[in-house]
């Protein structure tokens, strides 16, 4: 089989890895579920390595938590952590047997392209990894009909993904391009300055740590805080069902994605 034109130059990192994705880039056009199939494994298979190197008693877990312990560690940032979600996602489905279109399938192989050079640098410490800009693999050309079913697929794909962000970004105080380390040394810095003018007008003292975890929106650690009184248990059963609610509203709109993208992929058949 000829090299990966995007995927080639992991052989000299991780040999499984780049053999994942060259086979999900040779898919992506003759049969996009095994394309997705071939990427949720890639992603495990990285997922596993890390976590080998992070969190080993961890290794024999599902893919979801494995990639939830890397976010916290901070080994995985939250741009890296949305490819890899939507890669599993998108994968249980193909592997559910949901027929995909091949934008999808695309679109995911980008993300992959933009994992691995990120991957490289991770497991070969020290390594300079040059990524090249990812190129769609050639094909024929398409008759008009298929041509606007690709569009279709292509402009869906841009619409969950907006709409992926969008919901990210209103579960977040601070967006993904904000600095959030220099943002918190400046409401510590702030807080003290605060407190010290409440220190010289008698005043009572700014509750620091209320206002930090109100910040946070640590929901958990807040609920337990002196000032509400409410037990751990009961703390991280309201968080709990926070989050499941949360979830709950997501996985109603990933269905709709998915109904719609089969849609699709019927009328390129």
């Amino acid at each position: 089989m000829p090299n990966s034109n995007n995927f080639g130059f992991m052989d000299r990192y991780d040999q499984r890895v780049g053999r994942l994705a060259g086979q999900a880039e040779r898919y992506v056009y003759t049969d996009p579920e095994s394309c997705l199939f071939k990427l949720r494994l890639m992603v495990e298979t990285m997922a596993r390595t890390l976590i080998e190197m992070q969190a080993p008693h961890l290794v024999d877990s599902d893919l979801s938590t494995m990639l939830r312990s890397l976010e916290r560690s901070q080994m995985l940032s939250r741009a890296h952590a949305d490819q890899m979600h939507a890669i599993r996602r998108d994968g249980n489905s193909a592997v559910h047997g949901e027929t995909t279109p091949g934008p999808t399938a695309m679109r995911r192989l980008h993300d992959a392209h933009r994992l691995s050079g990120w991957y490289c640098r991770i497991v070969k410490r020290g390594a300079k990894v040059e990524l090249h800009a990812f190129e769609p693999p050639p094909r024929q050309s398409l008759d008009a009909k298929k041509a606007a079913e690709w569009k279709k697929g292509e402009a869906l794909e841009s619409t969950i993904e907006k709409q992926r962000q969008q919901t990210r970004e209103a579960l977040l105080l601070f967006s993904e391009t904000e600095d959030t380390n220099a943002i918190a040394k400046s409401l510590v810095d702030e807080l003290k300055g605060w407190d010290e003018i409440a220190i010289e007008a008698g005043e009572p003292l700014i509750d620091a740590e209320f206002v930090a975890l109100v910040m946070a929106m640590d929901i958990e650690k807040l609920l337990e805080h002196p000032r509400f009184g409410v037990p751990s248990k009961e703390a991280h059963a309201r968080a709990e069902a926070q989050f499941n609610a949360v979830r709950e509203d997501l996985e109603s709109k990933e269905k709709s994605f998915r109904m719609q993208r089969q849609e699709l992929a019927r009328g390129e058949d």
